[in-house]
């Protein structure tokens, strides 16, 4: 039994005139009437006692009636639903993110929830290898990480972040007066290798662009327990200047002044992958990004 019969039926039980009903569903006469024997012939019963006052519905034309308003009501909703989906006004979004766009991602959010308020979406804090291994798997949608990457990711650049020397604050004068070079006998408190293994590579090469490797006397698995063992005289760290918007008391930062304390952070995401809630995060993402000029900007929000 065909949607657009049930239709044409439904319509001509509330006009109750042939003429007016193929009107209103733009048909000719003697399509509908093809119409209505169809449906007619599919139920077995005449569902229309035609006269020269109209048509009227026969006792199965009306228990049909009955059950066909609901019906159609829930196939609109199904339609509905489907092109709101299609065009990503409906669905699920998964998006992953790093300490470098933590202050910058909820942002987008909220814009493209101002005119997509039915998408659900889900943010993740992860790491950059753990949010391209999510995207590979089809588990995020976007993720915002680390450059550069290699595979079948589509990146557009929206914010950079780079390096910088965490401190006691009570240390700030001293270590204020030394170069970078003098602090290969300091100790060091790290993020954990397993926490992000290429936030790790990347502190090691900008260390060795110094000529030493840290002397780590601690590790933890969050940039926030890091700030508090500097804070507690434990030792100095290596941390992203996103982290310099915390103002954790007792630590103090002092800049780390070398091109490779330097990164670039994308937004990446399968392109081969099919998501239309996706592309509308993006359709927003890119008219943020054009209208405020932040490509390219810190990733600490200033």
């Amino acid at each position: 039994m065909e949607t657009r019969l049930l239709r044409s039926f439904q319509v001509l039980a509330e006009q109750k005139h042939f003429g007016r009903a193929s009107q209103a569903l733009h048909l000719s006469q003697p399509a509908l009437t093809k119409q209505i024997r169809q449906l007619e012939e599919e139920v077995g019963a005449p569902l229309f006692v035609r006269g020269a006052r109209g048509s009227h519905l026969t006792p199965v034309g009306q228990l049909l009636s009955d059950d066909v308003t609901p019906l159609l009501r829930h196939a609109d909703s199904v339609l509905e639903r489907a092109r709101r989906a299609a065009s990503g006004s409906l669905g699920d979004l998964r998006i992953g993110f790093g300490v470098a766009t933590r202050l910058l991602v909820p942002r987008w959010v909220s814009r493209f929830r101002r005119t997509h308020p039915k998408v659900n979406v889900t943010l993740q804090d992860m790491s950059s290898p753990a949010q391209l291994d999510a995207l590979e798997r089809g588990a995020l949608e976007i993720g915002f990480v680390r450059m550069p990457v290699i595979g079948r990711l589509e990146t557009l650049p929206v914010a950079e972040d780079r390096l910088v020397l965490a401190i006691p604050a009570f240390r700030r004068d001293e270590l204020a007066q030394r170069r970078p070079q003098e602090l290969r006998d300091e100790a060091f408190v790290e993020l954990a290798p397993a926490a992000s293994q290429s936030y790790h590579a990347h502190v090691l090469k900008v260390c060795a662009c110094f000529g030493f490797r840290p002397r780590v006397v601690q590790s933890a698995r969050e940039f926030f327990t890091v700030l508090a063992l500097v804070a507690a005289g434990m030792g100095i760290a290596v941390v992203p200047r996103a982290m310099t918007s915390q103002r954790v008391e007792g630590v103090a930062y002092l800049p780390l002044d070398v091109a490779d304390a330097l990164w670039q952070v994308s937004a990446a995401w399968v392109a081969e992958t099919s998501s239309a809630v996706r592309d509308a995060f993006l359709s927003v993402l890119r008219a943020d990004l054009a209208r405020t000029g932040a490509r390219g900007r810190r990733g600490d929000g200033g």
